[in-house]
């Protein structure tokens, strides 16, 4: 989710982690490339709160130097303009940075082109996470799958920036369930990594802590279609899902007829879902219900993803799926759909 940085920088809960002891895997880095186009004299990239700069020579920079582990790195080209992230390790890393001039609405400013030509494991771990994650949605089954894939990679790079920023990733995405988060965590060398995802990473995980599974969801405040109160805990069944969805998630709006389904399979037996949209504006959330025309009751946080319900469960990504019991006890987290079909089977046998 794109706003999940900007929303995490409002929370304000305490650090709980424990570091491992640390362990000393020294970095030999090399950065070098080409430089073409108008540029300054030197060349400058940013790691670990510190600059560095080089003298480009014959459109050519060189930069060498020594890290305690893998650190993720930007060029840093003007008070506003950086690269996207790479990470400094024990590897020759080779790039071929273009400047040029572009004219938006006659206001000429700099264009920055930043190939990464060879070098480094990290470009292939990167690759590799993002291969295995797009073919490893949200599901019960998957979190067994994706933790074991994490704990495989931080078994081989205990401190590697990358994995902590991945790790915060499916923590705030809900891929993974608190305790599994916090196993990772404690093997991870935390010392090394980035301080700023760490300190986000532990704020988010603060708030997970109190919405694990056996949890006790609190009886929210919420908004019916004709814009009077409601409280989550008055509309509960004897097994009720809770979906998080707005206006534009496309994922939610695909399974609503394979939820359509389950609804009239188990609702005649206690079974209810109750969609929680996270849309700020009302008419977008009004249009969306009309289209899909659920049977299923609707209701709304006001603000949205800012909003109480929202902040304190840490929902950053729709959908979201939670499953409790009459008295909001969260049963599970994020089943598929077909999941959620086997486990009502059985609830209901």
């Amino acid at each position: 989710m794109k706003k999940i940085i900007l929303i995490i920088l409002g929370l304000t809960m305490f650090s709980c982690m424990q570091p491992l002891e640390k362990t000393s895997t020294k970095q030999n880095y090399v950065v070098k490339g080409t430089i073409n186009g108008k540029f300054d004299d030197v060349i400058k990239i940013e790691y670990d709160e510190q600059t560095d700069s080089v003298e480009v020579i014959n459109n050519t920079f060189l930069f060498e130097g020594e890290v305690s582990s893998p650190k993720a790195f930007h060029f840093v080209f003007d008070s506003i303009t950086s690269s996207e992230v790479f990470y400094l390790e024990n590897d020759t890393l080779i790039f071929d940075i273009i400047i040029d001039k572009v004219n938006v609405e006659d206001d000429y400013s700099n264009s920055f082109i930043i190939s990464h030509l060879i070098g480094g494991e990290t470009q292939k771990m990167k690759a590799e996470i993002s291969s295995f994650l797009k073919a490893t949605p949200k599901s019960k089954k998957n979190r067994d799958l994706i933790f074991n894939k994490m704990d495989s990679l931080i078994k081989v790079y205990p401190n590697h920036d990358y994995l902590g920023k991945v790790l915060t990733e499916l923590s705030m995405k809900q891929d993974l369930l608190y305790h599994e988060v916090r196993g990772l965590v404690s093997k991870m060398n935390v010392d090394e990594l980035n301080a700023q995802d760490v300190d986000i990473l532990e704020k988010y995980q603060e708030k997970r802590r109190n919405f694990q599974i056996g949890s006790i969801v609190p009886d929210y405040e919420l908004i019916s279609i004709t814009s009077e109160t409601e409280y989550l805990k008055s509309e509960l069944a004897a097994y009720t899902l809770i979906q998080f969805w707005n206006s534009w998630c496309k994922q939610c709006k695909s399974e609503q007829r394979e939820l359509l389904e389950i609804y009239k399979r188990f609702n005649s037996e206690g079974f209810e879902i109750i969609g929680i949209s996270l849309d700020a504006n009302q008419e977008d959330w009004f249009t969306a219900v009309n289209q899909t025309s659920m049977p299923w009751k609707s209701l709304r946080v006001r603000n949205g993803f800012t909003g109480k319900m929202p902040t304190e469960m840490g929902i950053l990504d729709l959908p979201q799926y939670y499953l409790l019991d009459q008295n909001g006890r969260i049963i599970e987290i994020n089943l598929n759909l077909n999941e959620l079909n086997s486990i009502l089977l059985t609830l209901f046998n």
